[in-house]
């Protein structure tokens, strides 16, 4: 006589080797941020406000170019994820191939966008820009090897090439910091630091062999749509940093600025979630079960960084930047929050829409950019709205995108897997 298991029990253990996964991943994610913001942190207290600012900003423009190594990471990991049969150590070797010829070409980009970028964000140290450039082409490198690990489910591994991210930019450009306090000294310390994650991934994901010119060529052609996609993500998600530091003087787009801190670290803070449920999305583009439940965790946890920020206005803004320079942004600081949060949704949905390979998303995002953008400059630029008050309308209208873009997308995605069945 043989016993069944009961439905309930059925799943018992496809649960517990999530939430084994899910933790491993959200520790080591967890140090990284926790690290990254250290740093910022420390760069909030050793920088004058308009320094800081500037170190911001090319920390956004770090983010934007970023999206090259994440659309690596997702190409890498949905095709890892999906992959059957034998040739797993070639389609790994391929994807770090394609992975040293982005590093190659965005390297050489950045800084033939140096004078460009000198110029718009009125930054007058060259060394400290040109210096994005390598840091771009360390994390290419890097986002290839997350994507080999991330597709396999390697979330030990994983996990300590996250610990690497962080610990690397807070090592050195905390230490940087401590012996000259500058922009260009902490540039420097954040290029050192990035060197860091590859030379771990190296030697997690050495013996990889065998990839042909021809997966490479895939891997990059797969690259190009998913960045295109993240790309418009991260452009929108880091426009207000850049909008306050064209719209508003020194003084309010250095609060702005300690703002986004409360922000960032609430749209990084569920990154972990993505990550776990990545794969599985890929697996199963139809399966809106699963996305609905990983926004509601998404959107849970905003809730919670918004009732924080409400409660603990003091606490948010000792952490973002200190009373003494800062005291002012405690009164809205929930706002930030409410933001970093409604991005973090939308980072979801992108990354869903990756996973299904729903190339329209991109266009979309694109078109609530410029609307944002034509909003500022409206607003902002013709000084209906000024100091305290510009700050809270920017990010008042950045939320109120991001949440707006999040359910179109949604929608989308819906319509297009009840088309496909």
């Amino acid at each position: 006589m043989t016993s069944e298991m009961t439905p309930d029990q059925q799943p018992a253990a496809p649960k517990l080797g999530f939430l084994r996964s899910a933790t491993v991943v959200a520790v080591g994610m967890a140090i990284m941020n926790v690290a990254a913001y250290g740093f910022t942190l420390f760069a909030v207290r050793r920088l004058v406000p308009e320094q800081f600012s500037a170190v911001i900003a090319l920390l956004g423009l770090l983010l934007i170019g970023n999206v090259v190594p994440l659309g690596l990471q997702a190409s890498g990991a949905r095709r890892i994820a999906t992959h059957t049969g034998p040739g797993q150590a070639a389609l790994a070797d391929s994807l770090l191939k394609a992975g040293r010829r982005s590093a190659l070409g965005l390297t050489l980009l950045c800084l033939l966008a140096t004078p460009l970028l000198m110029w718009l964000l009125h930054i007058d140290s060259l060394l400290a820009v040109l210096l994005l450039a390598p840091t771009l082409g360390c994390l290419s490198l890097m986002g290839s090897q997350l994507g080999v690990l991330q597709g396999g489910q390697n979330w030990t591994e994983l996990a300590a090439m996250y610990m690497a991210v962080g610990v690397g930019r807070f090592a050195f450009g905390a230490g940087a910091l401590v012996i000259h306090p500058s922009l260009t000294a902490a540039m420097i310390g954040v290029a050192i630091g990035a060197a860091v994650p590859p030379l771990v991934g190296s030697f997690l994901l050495r013996g990889s062999t065998g990839g042909t010119p021809e997966q490479v060529k895939e891997v990059l052609r797969e690259t190009v749509h998913g960045t295109h996609a993240l790309l418009a993500f991260f452009a929108i998600a880091n426009a207000d940093v850049l909008l306050a530091r064209s719209l508003m003087d020194g003084q309010h787009s250095g609060y702005y600025a300690a703002g986004v801190i409360v922000a960032k670290a609430c749209l990084f803070l569920p990154q972990f979630v993505i990550v776990i449920v990545f794969p599985s999305l890929a697996n199963s583009p139809g399966d809106t079960l699963r996305l609905r439940r990983a926004i509601q965790a998404v959107a849970a946890l905003g809730v919670c960084c918004v009732l924080g920020a409400l409660l603990l206005p003091d606490l948010v803004v000792t952490v973002a930047g200190g009373k003494e320079k800062y005291a002012t942004l405690g009164s809205f600081a929930w706002l930030f929050a409410l933001a970093g949060s409604a991005y973090a949704v939308l980072q979801l949905v992108v990354y869903a829409a990756i996973a299904q390979q729903e190339k329209r998303a991109a266009l979309l995002i694109w078109i609530g950019l410029v609307s944002l953008a034509v909003a500022a400059l409206i607003v902002l630029g013709a000084d209906l709205v000024t100091g305290i008050t510009a700050i809270k309308v920017l990010v008042a209208m950045t939320a109120t995108c991001a949440l707006a873009l999040s359910a179109a997308l949604s929608a989308g995605l819906h319509r297009q897997t009840a088309d496909t069945a």
